[in-house]
């Protein structure tokens, strides 16, 4: 493309040169030539210009693609980071631990059963009804997905929560899948507690 442009500069100067020389008793056309010298061309110009849009619009797919895989993978690293604090609770504390899909704008956010997980997740010990927060129930942390287009879906076991028992164990083995722009990343959990990342593909 750069060559492209240096060759196009060129052959506009040596038209204009051409133009200059075959008029040189005409002082306008050696003023403009003088003009030429100094700067670009109205013709240089507008061909670079487009040049420069074509390019442009060429690359705002892959960098908008860029963006959203970075997004993509950044939501999974935080959601991974409030499951694993969750476990590390459970072991340290000896009590449950459970992630809990949950409606966060409350003043007192507590387990949704009608909320989304990408509207929020609440990390608490779960010393009562499993999945619920009780009233002797610890609220640990909320968290919050970073992107306000993701969209965070689980395997059924995981539909309103990820719970851990104070051996590290969660309370079945599943896959949640959050997509952010069509880019998608699998968090695997296991049986064990412990979770790995791999590419998934996004629901249509």
């Amino acid at each position: 493309m750069k060559q492209f442009i240096t060759d196009l500069k060129n052959k506009t100067h040596e038209i204009i040169t051409q133009v200059t020389l075959s008029n040189a008793n005409k002082k306008p056309i050696i003023q403009r030539n003088k003009l030429y010298e100094s700067g670009f061309s109205l013709v240089e110009l507008m061909v670079t210009v487009s040049i420069v849009g074509i390019v442009a619009a060429i690359g705002a797919p892959s960098f908008q693609s860029m963006i959203n895989d970075t997004r993509s993978n950044s939501l999974a690293n935080e959601f991974a980071s409030s499951i694993n604090l969750a476990r590390s609770e459970a072991i340290k504390r000896g009590a449950q631990v459970t992630v809990c899909k949950s409606d966060i704008t409350a003043t007192n956010p507590t387990c949704s059963t009608s909320a989304n997980w990408q509207n929020g997740w609440l990390i608490f010990v779960d010393t009562g009804t499993l999945g619920t927060v009780d009233n002797a129930d610890t609220r640990l942390k909320v968290g919050q997905p970073s992107s306000s287009n993701a969209a965070i879906t689980p395997d059924t076991i995981f539909t309103n929560y990820i719970s851990y028992l104070p051996s590290g164990m969660s309370n079945g083995a599943g896959n949640i899948l959050i997509c952010v722009g069509g880019i998608a990343r699998t968090i695997n959990i296991s049986t064990t507690g412990r979770n790995r990342f791999t590419k998934g593909t996004c629901n249509a």
